[in-house]
């Protein structure tokens, strides 16, 4: 059964990469790359903001998986589009 510090947790990234997506749609930006960039950011920022100083939930930890995936993904894409760019120009 879910804490209320994880459903909050929860609903913070809902909404933000429901708030992301609406934004990305609005300026019609609105790509899978783009939706995940901004929702993997949002939550590594979510997890840094909300980790606490003392304890460590074992939820907590939890969370590592997928920052660890999403930081290899992340990075695949800006080696992709940097590899774009550079064979681009030539």
């Amino acid at each position: 059964m879910p804490t209320p510090r994880q459903r909050r947790f929860l609903y913070a990234q809902v909404g933000l990469t429901l708030t992301a997506t609406a934004l990305l749609a609005t300026v019609g930006a609105l790509t899978l790359e783009h939706v995940f960039v901004v929702s993997f950011l949002g939550f590594a920022v979510l997890t840094a903001l909300t980790a606490p100083l003392h304890a460590r939930p074992r939820w907590r930890s939890r969370l590592r998986w997928p920052l660890l995936v999403g930081a290899v993904v992340f990075l695949v894409l800006v080696a992709l589009r940097t590899l774009e760019k550079f064979v681009g120009s030539i």
